[in-house]
């Protein structure tokens, strides 16, 4: 996918809107590889995704991915969404805050 290339490579606005498009779409297929290509841009696309959260412009399949991306960082964003949205925002937030739950308790202990 270009789009996906673009956006890794050189930060393009417009590919990371096609990128988010493709995410809300109807393409199981479109939808992996815009999600895939979110992901490995890292970073840039966290702060992306918590800026149409902050926007009221975000999907939730596109919040989904923020555990992927970011675990730690992504409970501060998911907990602002699970605690002010309703309907279907507010209940992906609250599985991915399970997941990340569920990942932590599977981390061994240290002590």
């Amino acid at each position: 996918m270009a789009a996906g290339a673009s956006w890794r490579m050189f930060g393009s606005r417009r590919a990371a809107e096609i990128l988010l498009q493709a995410m809300s779409g109807d393409d199981e297929q479109s939808r992996m590889l815009a999600g895939i290509s979110l992901v490995r841009a890292g970073q840039r696309s966290f702060e992306l995704i918590e800026k149409k959260v902050e926007a009221g412009e975000a999907s939730a399949p596109a919040i989904r991915l923020l555990p992927d991306i970011n675990g730690s960082q992504a409970r501060a964003v998911l907990g602002k969404i699970a605690a002010g949205e309703s309907g279907e925002m507010r209940l992906a937030a609250r599985e991915c805050i399970d997941l990340l739950d569920r990942m932590d308790a599977l981390e061994p202990d240290d002590s």
